[in-house]
């Protein structure tokens, strides 16, 4: 009687073998989009650090900056790489047969599926930080946006100027020197293009805003408190046929950060409230008693510091726009 050469269990090796196979392929799909994200994260935090300015030209799923691209598509093979993964060792634990060719295209169009929602997810959120700060500098220039009409929300029953006389001689000096300061490190911006060039959002303001508050996101982030170089926003004038003109500046502390006391009672800090709507991330109306309208989230700023380009240090340190001051001003040479 001949005798099978091969035992019996030969198809179930070499079924065994074949998922083996496709297991590692699928992990080595999966590592190679690993690598990519590291690479295209590194990429991007190269560039960023080369241009700080960069975070403030760069949209949502904005893919010409080359560490976005080579992430996204590293997260996209990743997903597809683990997805395939899944599916082998599913079936290698129940023992199911091969998938049949039809079947196969579907597990893998079902894959590109899942790799493209992980793609978009990721770039949405290397994009989110930028969407947010596209609308006039985030948090802290959209909310002082109620200054820009020479209001303040929430903050009505507050002295506009501060009480120069309470303060030491020591500090009118520290409030002085801030202030030619200030006016000294921005006079490179007195044409807006080139603040646009150094990351501040002027193109983001509101278009009827008389007192344009151009925030620059990288500046918010960058751990310096009150540095006349850097400030957070610069404050341009509107004047005739929409020209700008440099009238100050607005310094801003991130949120649960105690700002600092550069001059005692001169130079003040505050804050403002705003309704929001969570979905295109702007600022719709001022808050009624605390409240806002259904549908809309109140939001609270960081603490603020506005310090205007006039002549002298109660005007200077107002917390509304302070016009006519900066209409008779020798800091302002083409008044709006």
């Amino acid at each position: 009687m001949d005798y099978p050469t091969q035992p019996i269990h030969a198809p179930a090796q070499a079924r065994s073998r074949a998922d083996s196979r496709h297991l590692t392929q699928f992990l080595a799909l999966a590592s190679g989009g690993v690598v990519l994200l590291l690479v295209g994260l590194a990429w991007d935090a190269v560039l960023h650090a080369r241009d700080p300015g960069l975070a403030a030209r760069e949209g949502l799923f904005n893919l010409s900056n080359p560490g976005h691209l080579l992430a996204g598509l590293g997260i996209m093979l990743t997903a597809a790489g683990l997805a395939g993964a899944l599916v082998t060792v599913a079936q290698a634990r129940r023992g199911w047969t091969p998938l049949p060719t039809a079947a196969r295209a579907g597990v893998g169009a079902l894959s590109l599926v899942v790799a493209l929602a992980a793609g978009a997810a990721g770039a949405w959120a290397m994009g989110a930080g930028d969407h947010e700060h596209g609308h006039a500098d985030g948090d802290a220039a959209a909310h002082a946006a109620a200054a820009e009409d020479g209001g303040g929300a929430g903050h009505a029953h507050e002295q506009n100027l501060p009480d120069v006389n309470a303060a030491t001689p020591e500090q009118r000096a520290k409030a002085q020197a801030l202030l030619d300061q200030s006016i000294a490190a921005t006079r490179k911006y007195t044409d807006a293009t080139a603040a646009e060039a150094a990351g501040y959002r002027v193109d983001a303001a509101k278009p009827d805003a008389k007192f344009v508050h151009a925030g620059n996101p990288a500046y918010r982030t960058d751990g310096k408190l009150v540095d006349p170089a850097r400030p957070e926003s610069v404050i341009y004038w509107r004047g005739p046929q929409g020209k700008l003109t440099l009238v100050g500046v607005l310094y801003v502390v991130p949120k649960g950060t105690a700002p600092p006391d550069v001059a005692g009672p001169i130079t003040r800090w505050h804050s403002h409230q705003a309704c929001w709507d969570p979905g295109a991330r702007r600022k719709l109306s001022k808050p009624e008693d605390g409240r806002c309208p259904p549908g809309q989230q109140l939001r609270q700023s960081g603490q603020m510091m506005h310090v205007w380009f006039t002549g002298d240090l109660a005007t200077a340190y107002a917390r509304r726009p302070p016009a006519e001051a900066l209409r008779s001003s020798p800091h302002i040479t083409q008044p709006a």
